[in-house]
C-alpha cells in the first residue's frame, strides 16, 4: 500500500495533534510582523489540522500533500470554510502561481525526502512561492532521534483498528523504516532519512533562504549537535541583500 493510504483513517487520533504545537510560534511571528491576515502554504499538510486552525483564525491557507487519502480527509474536515483549499501535489516540485507570507512543512515531513537533492528541489520551490521577507518554517528529525528512539515493535489500537508498528533504523544507509501491519493484512512501509542543520543550511542559502531561528523543541531550547529535532525558521532574502 502507498503511505497513508490506510493510516489516513486513524491519523488524527494520534499524530494529527503534533501540528497544533506550531500555533504559538507562528502567531508570534505574525504578530512581530504586524500581519493580521496572512497567506499560508502548508506543505505535506496531511489531514489539514494546522491549515484549518489558521483558516479559522481568518488567514488564507492552501494545503498540499502527496497522499490523495490525506487530502480527502482534510477536505472533509474543512467543509464550509471559504478561505482554505487543498490539492494533491508533491512538495518537491509543486507549482502554485500565487505568493505566500508563510510556508510551513511540519512533523518531520522533510524526512520523507529520500536524498539531499530532493530537499534542495523543495527549498527552491519554497523560495519561489514566498514573498520577499516571507517565512519558511519546517522541522526535521536528526540522526540522534532515529538512533535513540526508532527501534522496537508496538501494538496499537486506534479508532477500533488494530495494527502493529515496527521501527528500525540503519545508520549506515541513513534509512529509518516504519512498517504498519494492520489486522486485516494491509501493510504500509514508511521510509525516512535524517537531516541535520549542517546538511540543509547550504541548500537553504543557495535558494535565498536565510535562517534566523533554530530550536530543538517547542520550548525554544537552542538547537545543537546533540539535538534530536531541528525546528527552523528561515526568511526569503530581499533583492537588496
Amino acid at each position: 500500500m502507498k503511505i497513508y493510504e490506510r493510516l489516513s483513517q486513524v491519523y488524527d487520533l494520534d499524530w494529527g495533534k503534533f501540528a497544533e504545537q506550531y500555533i504559538s510560534l507562528i502567531n508570534q511571528l505574525l504578530d512581530e510582523r504586524g500581519i493580521t491576515q496572512a497567506r499560508i502554504l502548508d506543505l505535506a499538510c496531511g489531514t489539514g489540522t494546522l491549515a484549518i486552525n489558521f483558516a479559522n483564525r481568518g488567514h488564507f491557507v492552501h494545503g498540499i500533500d502527496i497522499s490523495p487519502q490525506m487530502i480527502e480527509v482534510a477536505k472533509s474536515k474543512s467543509i464550509g470554510l471559504a478561505n482554505i483549499s487543498f490539492e494533491v501535489q508533491d512538495m518537491t516540485h509543486f507549482r502554485i502561481e500565487e505568493k505566500f507570507d508563510i510556508v510551513t512543512c511540519t512533523f518531520d515531513s522533510i524526512n520523507y525526502l529520500p536524498d539531499i537533492n530532493s530537499a534542495k528541489a523543495m527549498f527552491y520551490r519554497v523560495a519561489t512561492a514566498l514573498h520577499e521577507s516571507g517565512l519558511f518554517i519546517f522541522d526535521s528529525n536528526t540522526d540522534r532521534l532515529y538512533t535513540n528512539r526508532h527501534k522496537g515493535m508496538h501494538k496499537r489500537e486506534l479508532g477500533g483498528k488494530s495494527f502493529v508498528q515496527k521501527l528500525n533504523y540503519d545508520p549506515i544507509r541513513k534509512e529509518a523504516t516504519t512498517v504498519f501491519e494492520f489486522s486485516n493484512g494491509d501493510i504500509e512501509v514508511h521510509k525516512q532519512r535524517p537531516y541535520d542543520l549542517a546538511e540543509l543550511e547550504p541548500f537553504l542559502t543557495d535558494a535565498g533562504l536565510r535562517i534566523f531561528h533554530m530550536f530543538s523543541g517547542f520550548d525554544k531550547e537552542p538547537y545543537n549537535l546533540e539535538s534530536e529535532r531541528l525546528i527552523c525558521v528561515a526568511e526569503k532574502e530581499t533583492m537588496d541583500n
